[in-house]
């Protein structure tokens, strides 16, 4: 079944329910730019090709579709540009591992095994298509020997993973955490079961009932320098025949599917905090090994 008969069969289903009416415009109007996102999307590939064409992951070979969202924003070198300076800077600021909870289909576990390629890089996801995808890519860009593809992530993890980092480099390690898993990090981040002063955090937030990003953020108030970051629609110079297409395709080209305000958290130890040579004593490396 093709992508225009899978839509009307998803907008049929909305407008034959007994949803509210204007609930049934917002939906299927939802339906509808996602059809035409990933009509734009198959154009752009097709014309262009896979190359990631901007952004810090630039020249990035990527799949051709994605586990998730919309795939232009990342070949345009647009997605989520609010973190953009993160891993611009990430070269300079001496990660020891990255960490990538939530990979999807690898855009960051994979972009950063490029960007930095002394760095151990492991991502966890539970979607098994979603590590499919994420293997795919380190392949097209020749860095699978160097990603440990995980599934399930838990928070006692950090400790193993910073005590072996620390036995191998001989020094306490840094890293940088990047999450993003549909609300599951105002389970996953807390502070009092594992030690995070070894990294930089960078979290999408998902808020909702019982999970405010407030909270999230003040778990972190006494170790963290606490940022909080917006979601921007940026659009770039466009192909030429994108530009043809009008405004309303350009802004779709570039959505990046988001139903609601998910902000980010970009959080980080003081300097000297965590790196070497901290004037704070700890009294083991990072807690004890624990191989996840």
């Amino acid at each position: 079944m093709g992508l225009d008969q899978v839509a009307l069969g998803h907008i049929t289903k909305i407008l034959e329910s007994d949803r509210p009416e204007r609930q049934k415009l917002e939906q299927t109007l939802r339906a509808l730019a996602k059809w035409r996102s990933q009509l734009i999307g198959s154009t752009l590939v097709a014309r262009a090709g896979t190359v990631v064409q901007g952004g810090p992951f630039k020249g990035m070979t990527y799949v051709a579709s994605t586990s998730e969202g919309g795939i232009v924003p990342k070949l345009l070198g647009v997605y989520e540009t609010a973190l953009h300076d993160v891993f611009l800077r990430a070269p300079e600021e001496g990660y020891d591992a990255i960490l990538n909870v939530g990979s999807a289909e690898g855009f960051y576990a994979v972009g950063c095994a490029r960007l930095l390629p002394e760095a151990s890089i492991l991502a966890w996801d539970v979607d098994p298509v979603a590590r499919q995808k994420c293997l795919d890519l380190a392949r097209l860009n020749g860095v699978e020997t160097r990603i440990a593809l995980r599934e399930r992530f838990e928070t006692q993890h950090l400790n193993g993973i910073c005590g072996e980092l620390s036995a191998t480099l001989g020094r306490r390690p840094k890293g940088l955490l990047v999450m993003d898993c549909e609300g599951a990090e105002f389970d996953l981040l807390d502070p009092k079961t594992a030690d995070f002063s070894w990294l930089d955090l960078v979290v999408e937030v998902h808020p909702g009932r019982g999970r405010a990003v407030k909270t999230l953020a003040e778990r972190f108030e006494s170790t963290h320098s606490v940022e909080l970051r917006q979601a921007k629609t940026i659009v770039p110079d466009l192909p030429p025949w994108l530009e043809n297409l009008g405004h309303l395709d350009q802004l779709l080209a570039v959505w990046e599917w988001r139903a609601v305000p998910t902000p980010w958290l970009v959080m980080r130890p003081p300097i000297g905090f965590s790196r070497t040579g901290s004037t704070r004593s700890f009294p083991s490396p990072c807690g004890r090994s624990l191989r996840p």
